[in-house]
């Protein structure tokens, strides 16, 4: 994937000198790419411990919202939720 990235870039960037508005789609692909891409942490956001902790208190929140809506509930698998 990050091979054939690069390639679009390349050719994205080269078409660049006959029009500039290629340039402009290279870059906007480019951070897109970085932003959103595939599974490359240690360009596009938190490692370790960090990304571990986001987790985990994303995790405990919804939890606390579960336990919330859900107060006083017996939710066995004869009695579901939404009875």
């Amino acid at each position: 994937m990050v091979v054939l990235m690069g390639v679009v870039l390349v050719v994205l960037f080269a078409m660049g000198f006959s029009q500039p508005v290629w340039w402009l789609i290279g870059g906007v692909v480019l951070y897109a790419f970085l932003r959103y891409g595939n599974g490359i942490r240690h360009v596009s956001g938190p490692g370790g411990y960090e990304e571990y902790r986001m987790r985990r208190e994303q995790r405990d929140k919804w939890d606390r919202r579960y336990r919330r809506q859900h107060r006083g509930q017996r939710i066995t698998p004869d009695r579901p939720v939404d009875r």
